[in-house]
């Protein structure tokens, strides 16, 4: 479903337990950049109706998961903490090459915000299979977000596709998707959404 090329180890989710409260508030504030992902994106397409309320919906979606996020880290008597850099979305914005070209810009925006979703959503499933005894409530919840990340992910790569062309796309998304998988192999020793 989600198509990528590399699966996260299990014993990510294992790091994750030890540092719930660090997963948390990465989890927390990678909500708050997705929401200000699909609100950066309206201004490429400002007369397409069907977009800017598709994004400006999926952007209230994305803080309504963000002040979600921060009722479990309330709940379980732990704070919000500081932002922490994604050093796994810099390292995927090496892949496109330099440009001035807006429309470019615009279509690797909404390649990069679609497969950071799908490896979120990926994630946490991975994470929910690990938690079910120990959290079973924030397992649910986990549970509960998959659907909806999935859905941010085909939305932002069926976009990509409408404006840049679905075979051009789908070429660069596949390419994509590789490089990523490089970069994803790597990590999994921090207790972050892409860590």
């Amino acid at each position: 479903m989600l198509g990528l090329k590399s699966e996260t180890p299990k014993e990510w989710a294992k790091i994750v337990l030890k540092d719930l409260e660090i997963f948390l508030t990465d989890h927390a504030y990678n909500e708050m950049k997705a929401a200000q992902s699909a609100m950066a994106v309206i201004n490429h397409q400002p007369n397409d109706m069907e977009f800017v309320n598709t994004m400006s919906a999926l952007a209230i979606e994305e803080m309504q998961h963000f002040e979600m996020v921060y009722e479990k880290i309330r709940a379980l008597d732990m704070k919000l903490g500081n932002e922490t850099q994604n050093e796994y979305a810099m390292q995927l914005r090496k892949f496109f090459p330099k440009t001035k070209d807006v429309k470019e810009k615009f279509l690797q925006k909404l390649m990069l915000s679609s497969l950071m979703e799908a490896r979120s959503c990926e994630r946490f499933s991975v994470l929910v299979a690990e938690m079910k005894t120990v959290y079973p409530e924030l397992a649910q919840f986990y549970d509960d977000l998959f659907e909806s990340e999935a859905r941010h992910y085909r939305v932002f790569l069926e976009y990509a596709r409408k404006y840049g062309g679905r075979e051009r796309i789908d070429e660069i998304w596949d390419k994509l998707l590789t490089y990523e998988a490089g970069i994803i192999t790597k990590r999994g020793n921090k207790p972050l959404v892409h860590g």
